[in-house]
Protein backbone atom coordinates (compact mmCIF):
# COMPACT_ATOMS: atom_id res chain seq x y z
CA UNK A 1 0.00 0.00 0.00
CA UNK A 2 1.23 3.44 -0.80
CA UNK A 3 1.55 5.85 1.62
CA UNK A 4 1.97 9.96 1.21
CA UNK A 5 3.62 10.47 5.00
CA UNK A 6 2.14 13.92 6.92
CA UNK A 7 4.87 16.49 6.92
CA UNK A 8 6.18 17.07 10.95
CA UNK A 9 4.67 13.59 11.60
CA UNK A 10 7.95 11.17 12.60
CA UNK A 11 7.04 7.23 11.28
CA UNK A 12 7.43 5.31 14.41
CA UNK A 13 9.25 2.17 13.61
CA UNK A 14 6.93 -0.52 14.28
CA UNK A 15 3.36 -0.02 12.40
CA UNK A 16 2.20 -3.52 13.48
CA UNK A 17 -0.19 -2.29 15.81
CA UNK A 18 -1.67 0.06 13.04
CA UNK A 19 -5.06 -0.10 11.56
CA UNK A 20 -6.04 1.41 8.49
CA UNK A 21 -9.30 4.24 8.62
CA UNK A 22 -11.95 5.33 5.88
CA UNK A 23 -12.71 8.73 6.79
CA UNK A 24 -15.49 11.20 4.98
CA UNK A 25 -14.37 14.84 6.28
CA UNK A 26 -17.43 17.29 5.84
CA UNK A 27 -16.31 19.58 3.28
CA UNK A 28 -12.95 19.81 0.98
CA UNK A 29 -11.63 22.11 2.60
CA UNK A 30 -10.87 19.93 6.14
CA UNK A 31 -9.11 17.19 3.95
CA UNK A 32 -7.08 19.87 2.13
CA UNK A 33 -6.25 20.94 5.82
CA UNK A 34 -5.17 17.67 6.67
CA UNK A 35 -2.43 16.88 4.00
CA UNK A 36 -1.08 20.31 4.99
CA UNK A 37 -0.94 19.40 8.50
CA UNK A 38 2.04 19.07 10.85
CA UNK A 39 0.47 19.22 14.24
CA UNK A 40 -0.87 15.64 14.08
CA UNK A 41 0.06 13.04 17.20
CA UNK A 42 2.95 10.37 16.66
CA UNK A 43 0.27 7.73 16.48
CA UNK A 44 -0.87 8.97 13.14
CA UNK A 45 1.32 7.51 10.76
CA UNK A 46 0.52 8.64 7.34
CA UNK A 47 -2.78 9.39 4.69
CA UNK A 48 -3.99 8.63 1.48
CA UNK A 49 -6.47 10.71 -0.60
CA UNK A 50 -9.12 9.17 -1.75
CA UNK A 51 -10.22 10.78 -5.08
CA UNK A 52 -13.64 10.64 -5.72
CA UNK A 53 -16.36 13.34 -6.22
CA UNK A 54 -18.94 11.24 -4.22
CA UNK A 55 -17.51 13.11 -0.77
CA UNK A 56 -14.07 14.19 0.61
CA UNK A 57 -12.65 10.31 1.71
CA UNK A 58 -9.42 9.66 3.02
CA UNK A 59 -7.39 6.90 4.10
CA UNK A 60 -5.50 7.16 7.66
CA UNK A 61 -2.89 4.89 8.91
CA UNK A 62 -3.24 5.12 12.76
CA UNK A 63 -2.37 3.23 16.27
CA UNK A 64 -5.52 5.02 18.02
CA UNK A 65 -9.44 3.71 17.76
CA UNK A 66 -11.51 5.10 15.92
CA UNK A 67 -13.15 8.06 18.71
CA UNK A 68 -9.55 8.53 19.56
CA UNK A 69 -8.64 9.28 15.51
CA UNK A 70 -11.86 11.85 15.55
CA UNK A 71 -10.61 13.50 18.63
CA UNK A 72 -7.73 14.10 17.26
CA UNK A 73 -8.96 15.27 14.11
CA UNK A 74 -11.25 17.73 15.45
CA UNK A 75 -9.09 18.95 18.13
CA UNK A 76 -6.83 20.05 15.38
CA UNK A 77 -10.28 21.87 13.55
CA UNK A 78 -10.94 19.38 10.69
CA UNK A 79 -14.86 18.41 10.39
CA UNK A 80 -15.11 14.99 10.46
CA UNK A 81 -18.23 13.70 9.28
CA UNK A 82 -18.00 9.78 9.99
CA UNK A 83 -14.77 7.31 10.53
CA UNK A 84 -15.23 3.55 9.25
CA UNK A 85 -12.35 0.59 9.25
CA UNK A 86 -11.17 0.46 5.43
CA UNK A 87 -10.89 -3.07 6.16
CA UNK A 88 -14.10 -4.79 5.60
CA UNK A 89 -15.37 -8.90 5.96
CA UNK A 90 -16.97 -9.34 2.28
CA UNK A 91 -17.10 -12.25 0.37
CA UNK A 92 -18.07 -13.57 -3.20
CA UNK A 93 -21.69 -14.91 -2.29
CA UNK A 94 -20.67 -18.62 -3.80
CA UNK A 95 -22.02 -21.33 -2.03
CA UNK A 96 -19.64 -24.54 -3.45
CA UNK A 97 -18.12 -25.75 -6.51
CA UNK A 98 -19.79 -28.47 -8.39
CA UNK A 99 -18.41 -30.99 -11.28
CA UNK A 100 -16.85 -28.98 -13.62
CA UNK A 101 -17.97 -30.77 -16.61
CA UNK A 102 -22.00 -29.86 -15.55
CA UNK A 103 -22.94 -28.43 -19.11
CA UNK A 104 -26.33 -28.23 -19.16
CA UNK A 105 -27.17 -24.09 -18.90
CA UNK A 106 -30.38 -25.18 -17.25
CA UNK A 107 -31.18 -21.31 -15.94
CA UNK A 108 -31.29 -19.86 -19.11
CA UNK A 109 -34.12 -22.40 -20.75
CA UNK A 110 -34.83 -25.36 -18.32
CA UNK A 111 -38.71 -25.60 -16.86
CA UNK A 112 -37.67 -22.72 -14.36
CA UNK A 113 -34.77 -20.93 -15.97
CA UNK A 114 -35.75 -17.63 -17.21
CA UNK A 115 -37.03 -18.48 -20.56
CA UNK A 116 -34.61 -17.01 -22.87
CA UNK A 117 -35.24 -18.18 -26.03
CA UNK A 118 -38.83 -16.65 -25.93
CA UNK A 119 -37.61 -13.04 -24.60
CA UNK A 120 -34.57 -13.37 -27.30
CA UNK A 121 -37.06 -13.14 -29.84
CA UNK A 122 -38.20 -9.72 -29.07
CA UNK A 123 -34.44 -8.68 -27.99
CA UNK A 124 -30.96 -10.11 -27.36
CA UNK A 125 -28.78 -6.98 -25.92
CA UNK A 126 -27.65 -3.65 -27.35
CA UNK A 127 -23.78 -2.62 -27.83
CA UNK A 128 -25.19 0.88 -26.76
CA UNK A 129 -25.38 -0.33 -23.16
CA UNK A 130 -22.50 -0.78 -20.82
CA UNK A 131 -22.87 -2.99 -17.96
CA UNK A 132 -20.48 -3.20 -14.96
CA UNK A 133 -19.44 -6.01 -13.24
CA UNK A 134 -18.23 -5.30 -9.84
CA UNK A 135 -16.13 -8.38 -8.98
CA UNK A 136 -12.71 -9.89 -8.82
CA UNK A 137 -12.38 -8.62 -12.63
CA UNK A 138 -13.14 -10.61 -15.79
CA UNK A 139 -11.11 -12.45 -17.87
CA UNK A 140 -10.70 -10.02 -20.86
CA UNK A 141 -9.28 -12.44 -22.91
CA UNK A 142 -11.56 -15.24 -22.86
CA UNK A 143 -12.86 -16.38 -26.05
CA UNK A 144 -16.35 -16.63 -24.91
CA UNK A 145 -16.19 -13.05 -23.79
CA UNK A 146 -14.06 -11.05 -25.17
CA UNK A 147 -16.19 -9.61 -27.75
CA UNK A 148 -18.52 -8.50 -25.54
CA UNK A 149 -16.35 -6.36 -23.42
CA UNK A 150 -16.43 -2.72 -22.93
CA UNK A 151 -13.05 -0.65 -24.09
CA UNK A 152 -12.37 2.17 -23.30
CA UNK A 153 -11.12 4.28 -26.83
CA UNK A 154 -9.12 6.81 -25.63
CA UNK A 155 -6.65 4.28 -23.56
CA UNK A 156 -7.02 1.25 -26.02
CA UNK A 157 -6.00 3.70 -29.48
CA UNK A 158 -3.69 5.76 -26.99
CA UNK A 159 -0.08 5.11 -25.64
CA UNK A 160 1.00 2.04 -23.28
CA UNK A 161 1.88 3.84 -20.00
CA UNK A 162 -0.19 7.30 -20.44
CA UNK A 163 -3.36 8.57 -18.86
CA UNK A 164 -4.76 9.05 -22.65
CA UNK A 165 -8.23 10.17 -21.14
CA UNK A 166 -7.28 11.79 -18.16
CA UNK A 167 -8.68 10.09 -15.31
CA UNK A 168 -6.10 9.52 -13.12
CA UNK A 169 -5.89 5.48 -14.11
CA UNK A 170 -3.40 4.45 -16.52
CA UNK A 171 -3.92 1.89 -19.49
CA UNK A 172 -7.80 1.07 -18.73
CA UNK A 173 -9.01 -0.61 -21.16
CA UNK A 174 -11.32 -2.72 -20.15
CA UNK A 175 -12.35 -1.26 -16.93
CA UNK A 176 -10.30 -0.82 -13.79
CA UNK A 177 -8.74 -2.98 -10.89
CA UNK A 178 -10.10 -0.67 -8.06
CA UNK A 179 -8.04 -2.59 -5.36
CA UNK A 180 -4.57 -2.32 -6.91
CA UNK A 181 -6.14 1.01 -8.22
CA UNK A 182 -4.39 0.42 -11.86
CA UNK A 183 -6.04 0.23 -15.34
CA UNK A 184 -5.71 -3.48 -15.28
CA UNK A 185 -9.44 -6.02 -14.21
CA UNK A 186 -7.69 -9.37 -14.99
CA UNK A 187 -9.50 -11.93 -13.22
CA UNK A 188 -6.87 -14.00 -11.30
CA UNK A 189 -9.83 -15.36 -9.23
CA UNK A 190 -12.27 -16.72 -11.72
CA UNK A 191 -15.48 -15.28 -10.01
CA UNK A 192 -15.98 -11.91 -11.93
CA UNK A 193 -15.41 -14.04 -15.07
CA UNK A 194 -18.11 -16.57 -13.95
CA UNK A 195 -20.41 -13.67 -13.61
CA UNK A 196 -19.54 -12.21 -16.72
CA UNK A 197 -20.33 -15.34 -18.68
CA UNK A 198 -23.85 -15.94 -17.14
CA UNK A 199 -24.31 -12.07 -18.10
CA UNK A 200 -22.85 -11.57 -21.84
CA UNK A 201 -21.02 -15.02 -23.24
CA UNK A 202 -21.00 -14.31 -26.86
CA UNK A 203 -23.46 -16.02 -28.58
CA UNK A 204 -21.30 -18.35 -31.10
CA UNK A 205 -20.31 -21.61 -32.26
CA UNK A 206 -17.93 -22.20 -28.86
CA UNK A 207 -18.73 -22.53 -25.28
CA UNK A 208 -21.78 -21.34 -23.61
CA UNK A 209 -24.75 -18.68 -24.14
CA UNK A 210 -25.23 -15.46 -22.11
CA UNK A 211 -28.10 -14.00 -21.14
CA UNK A 212 -27.13 -11.30 -23.70
CA UNK A 213 -25.88 -11.54 -26.81
CA UNK A 214 -25.28 -7.77 -27.23
CA UNK A 215 -23.66 -6.03 -24.45
CA UNK A 216 -20.40 -4.00 -23.35
CA UNK A 217 -19.42 -5.52 -20.11
CA UNK A 218 -17.01 -3.34 -18.05
CA UNK A 219 -14.48 -4.94 -15.20
CA UNK A 220 -14.73 -3.31 -12.36
CA UNK A 221 -12.06 -5.27 -9.89
CA UNK A 222 -12.92 -4.90 -6.46
CA UNK A 223 -11.43 -8.03 -5.01
CA UNK A 224 -7.80 -9.39 -4.95
CA UNK A 225 -7.29 -12.31 -6.34
CA UNK A 226 -7.01 -14.29 -3.16
CA UNK A 227 -10.68 -12.66 -2.71
CA UNK A 228 -9.83 -9.52 0.00
CA UNK A 229 -11.39 -6.02 -0.52
CA UNK A 230 -11.38 -3.08 1.64
CA UNK A 231 -14.06 -0.04 1.19
CA UNK A 232 -11.51 2.38 -0.43
CA UNK A 233 -11.81 -0.33 -3.29
CA UNK A 234 -15.87 -0.83 -3.20
CA UNK A 235 -15.85 3.28 -3.30
CA UNK A 236 -13.48 3.65 -5.85
CA UNK A 237 -14.62 0.63 -7.93
CA UNK A 238 -18.49 2.03 -7.60
CA UNK A 239 -17.17 5.53 -8.36
CA UNK A 240 -15.40 4.40 -11.80
CA UNK A 241 -18.44 2.53 -13.10
CA UNK A 242 -20.70 5.90 -12.35
CA UNK A 243 -17.94 8.24 -13.97
CA UNK A 244 -17.69 6.01 -17.16
CA UNK A 245 -21.40 5.51 -18.50
CA UNK A 246 -22.23 2.28 -17.06
CA UNK A 247 -26.64 1.57 -16.80
CA UNK A 248 -26.59 -1.51 -14.60
CA UNK A 249 -23.81 -2.75 -11.96
CA UNK A 250 -23.93 -6.47 -10.99
CA UNK A 251 -22.78 -7.10 -7.84
CA UNK A 252 -22.42 -10.83 -6.75
CA UNK A 253 -20.44 -10.06 -3.17
CA UNK A 254 -21.33 -8.97 0.41
CA UNK A 255 -21.72 -9.43 4.25
CA UNK A 256 -23.23 -8.42 7.13
CA UNK A 257 -21.17 -5.50 8.03
CA UNK A 258 -23.07 -2.46 6.98
CA UNK A 259 -21.15 0.53 5.59
CA UNK A 260 -21.85 4.04 5.22
CA UNK A 261 -19.32 5.00 3.17
CA UNK A 262 -20.66 1.74 0.39
CA UNK A 263 -24.16 3.63 1.34
CA UNK A 264 -22.76 6.81 0.08
CA UNK A 265 -21.54 5.19 -2.90
CA UNK A 266 -24.49 2.91 -3.53
CA UNK A 267 -26.41 6.19 -3.57
CA UNK A 268 -24.60 7.85 -5.63
CA UNK A 269 -25.05 5.69 -8.29
CA UNK A 270 -28.81 5.49 -7.80
CA UNK A 271 -28.94 9.47 -8.49
CA UNK A 272 -27.15 8.98 -11.59
CA UNK A 273 -29.99 6.55 -12.73
CA UNK A 274 -28.04 3.42 -12.75
CA UNK A 275 -29.71 0.27 -11.21
CA UNK A 276 -27.80 -1.89 -8.78
CA UNK A 277 -28.46 -5.56 -8.71
CA UNK A 278 -26.81 -7.15 -5.51
CA UNK A 279 -26.86 -11.09 -3.99
CA UNK A 280 -29.33 -11.82 -1.53
CA UNK A 281 -26.34 -13.83 0.65
CA UNK A 282 -26.04 -17.49 1.04
CA UNK A 283 -27.42 -18.17 4.43
CA UNK A 284 -25.36 -18.79 7.86
CA UNK A 285 -21.82 -20.86 8.64
CA UNK A 286 -23.98 -24.24 8.31
CA UNK A 287 -25.34 -23.13 4.55
CA UNK A 288 -28.88 -22.68 5.92
CA UNK A 289 -30.20 -19.61 4.35
CA UNK A 290 -32.15 -17.34 6.68
CA UNK A 291 -34.97 -14.79 6.47
CA UNK A 292 -32.54 -11.43 5.78
CA UNK A 293 -36.19 -9.31 7.04
CA UNK A 294 -34.41 -9.86 10.29
CA UNK A 295 -30.49 -10.05 9.81
CA UNK A 296 -29.31 -7.61 6.82
CA UNK A 297 -26.95 -8.88 4.61
CA UNK A 298 -25.17 -5.84 2.58
CA UNK A 299 -25.18 -4.06 -0.50
CA UNK A 300 -28.51 -5.80 -1.17
CA UNK A 301 -30.11 -5.18 2.46
CA UNK A 302 -29.27 -0.98 2.00
CA UNK A 303 -33.08 0.63 1.67
CA UNK A 304 -32.70 2.30 -1.87
CA UNK A 305 -34.96 1.82 -4.23
CA UNK A 306 -32.48 0.87 -7.48
CA UNK A 307 -31.23 -2.17 -5.70
CA UNK A 308 -32.50 -5.50 -6.92
CA UNK A 309 -31.88 -8.45 -4.02
CA UNK A 310 -31.56 -11.20 -5.85
CA UNK A 311 -32.35 -15.18 -4.17
CA UNK A 312 -30.98 -18.34 -5.17
CA UNK A 313 -33.28 -21.47 -7.08
CA UNK A 314 -32.53 -24.88 -7.91
CA UNK A 315 -33.21 -26.12 -11.23
CA UNK A 316 -36.08 -28.29 -9.29
CA UNK A 317 -37.65 -24.67 -8.94
CA UNK A 318 -37.63 -24.62 -5.58
CA UNK A 319 -35.09 -22.01 -3.69
CA UNK A 320 -31.58 -23.41 -2.85
CA UNK A 321 -31.04 -24.69 -0.01
CA UNK A 322 -28.26 -22.10 0.53
CA UNK A 323 -30.12 -18.74 -0.31
CA UNK A 324 -31.43 -16.17 2.08
CA UNK A 325 -34.90 -15.11 1.47
CA UNK A 326 -36.87 -12.24 2.88
CA UNK A 327 -40.63 -10.99 2.68
CA UNK A 328 -39.17 -7.53 2.12
CA UNK A 329 -35.85 -7.41 1.75
CA UNK A 330 -35.52 -10.13 -1.13
CA UNK A 331 -37.25 -9.00 -4.02
CA UNK A 332 -37.37 -12.07 -6.43
CA UNK A 333 -35.38 -15.31 -7.29
CA UNK A 334 -33.54 -16.37 -10.34
CA UNK A 335 -30.97 -19.77 -11.33
CA UNK A 336 -28.31 -19.95 -9.01
CA UNK A 337 -27.30 -23.42 -8.53
CA UNK A 338 -25.30 -25.71 -10.36
CA UNK A 339 -24.78 -22.70 -13.27
CA UNK A 340 -22.54 -23.63 -15.88
CA UNK A 341 -20.60 -21.15 -17.31
CA UNK A 342 -16.88 -19.04 -17.80
CA UNK A 343 -13.79 -19.11 -15.79
CA UNK A 344 -10.57 -17.66 -15.17
CA UNK A 345 -7.43 -18.67 -17.65
CA UNK A 346 -10.28 -19.63 -20.65
CA UNK A 347 -11.92 -21.90 -19.18
CA UNK A 348 -15.76 -22.59 -17.62
CA UNK A 349 -16.90 -23.99 -14.59
CA UNK A 350 -19.58 -24.91 -12.53
CA UNK A 351 -20.64 -23.04 -9.35
CA UNK A 352 -23.40 -21.97 -6.84
CA UNK A 353 -24.48 -19.01 -5.15
CA UNK A 354 -26.74 -16.11 -4.81
CA UNK A 355 -23.42 -14.87 -6.88
CA UNK A 356 -24.86 -16.76 -9.86
CA UNK A 357 -28.83 -16.04 -9.45
CA UNK A 358 -27.19 -12.13 -9.44
CA UNK A 359 -25.87 -11.74 -13.16
CA UNK A 360 -28.99 -13.74 -14.32
CA UNK A 361 -31.36 -10.86 -13.40
CA UNK A 362 -28.56 -8.55 -14.20
CA UNK A 363 -28.55 -9.70 -17.83
CA UNK A 364 -32.30 -9.57 -18.02
CA UNK A 365 -32.37 -6.10 -16.82
CA UNK A 366 -29.75 -5.35 -19.70
CA UNK A 367 -32.65 -6.66 -21.83
CA UNK A 368 -35.16 -4.04 -20.54
CA UNK A 369 -32.66 -1.62 -20.49
CA UNK A 370 -32.35 -2.31 -24.33
CA UNK A 371 -35.77 -2.56 -25.15
CA UNK A 372 -37.10 0.14 -23.47
CA UNK A 373 -33.57 2.55 -23.75
CA UNK A 374 -35.38 5.44 -22.14
CA UNK A 375 -36.56 3.91 -18.52
CA UNK A 376 -34.44 4.57 -15.48
CA UNK A 377 -33.90 2.34 -12.78
CA UNK A 378 -36.82 2.05 -11.40
CA UNK A 379 -38.75 1.48 -14.58
CA UNK A 380 -36.19 -1.24 -15.22
CA UNK A 381 -36.71 -2.61 -11.51
CA UNK A 382 -40.60 -2.89 -11.98
CA UNK A 383 -40.49 -4.49 -15.12
CA UNK A 384 -38.01 -7.29 -14.07
CA UNK A 385 -40.48 -7.77 -10.55
CA UNK A 386 -43.74 -7.16 -12.28
CA UNK A 387 -42.85 -9.87 -14.88
CA UNK A 388 -41.97 -13.06 -12.51
CA UNK A 389 -43.41 -16.30 -13.06
CA UNK A 390 -45.64 -16.11 -9.23
CA UNK A 391 -45.15 -19.08 -7.52
CA UNK A 392 -46.56 -20.22 -4.08
CA UNK A 393 -42.98 -21.35 -2.94
CA UNK A 394 -41.73 -17.29 -2.79
CA UNK A 395 -44.96 -15.82 -1.76
CA UNK A 396 -43.24 -15.44 1.63
CA UNK A 397 -40.06 -15.45 0.63
CA UNK A 398 -39.85 -12.36 -1.49
CA UNK A 399 -41.21 -8.64 -2.39
CA UNK A 400 -42.41 -10.27 -6.09
CA UNK A 401 -43.65 -13.95 -4.70
CA UNK A 402 -41.79 -15.23 -7.84
CA UNK A 403 -39.02 -16.19 -10.30
CA UNK A 404 -37.18 -14.28 -12.94
CA UNK A 405 -38.59 -14.05 -16.39
CA UNK A 406 -37.03 -12.71 -18.97
CA UNK A 407 -40.13 -12.52 -21.33
CA UNK A 408 -42.23 -11.46 -18.90
CA UNK A 409 -39.89 -8.76 -17.95
CA UNK A 410 -39.75 -7.51 -21.53
CA UNK A 411 -43.88 -7.34 -21.47
CA UNK A 412 -44.31 -10.23 -23.62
Amino acid sequence: MNKVFLVGIFLISSLAHSKSFFVKFKDQESLNSLTRSTSLSREVYGLRTVATKIAPFAVIESSLTDVELQNELEANDLEVAYIESNEIDYTFVDYTPVDSSYSSQWGLKGEYGIQSEAAWTLQKGSKDLILAVVDSGIDYSHPDLKGNMWTNDAEFNGEAGVDDDGNGVVDDIYGMNAFANNGDPMDGHGHGTHCAGVIGAVHNSQGIAGVMANVRMMGVKIFSDAGRTTKEAIVRGIEYAIDNGATIMSNSWGGTERSQAILDAIKAAGDQGILFVAAAGNGNMFGWGYDTDRKKVYPAGYDLDHIVAVGSIAESGKKSMFSNYGKVSVDLFAPGSAVYSTYKDKGYKSLSGTSMATPHVSGVAGLVASEFPNADALEIKNRIIEGVRKMSEFSNKSVSGGILDAPGALGL
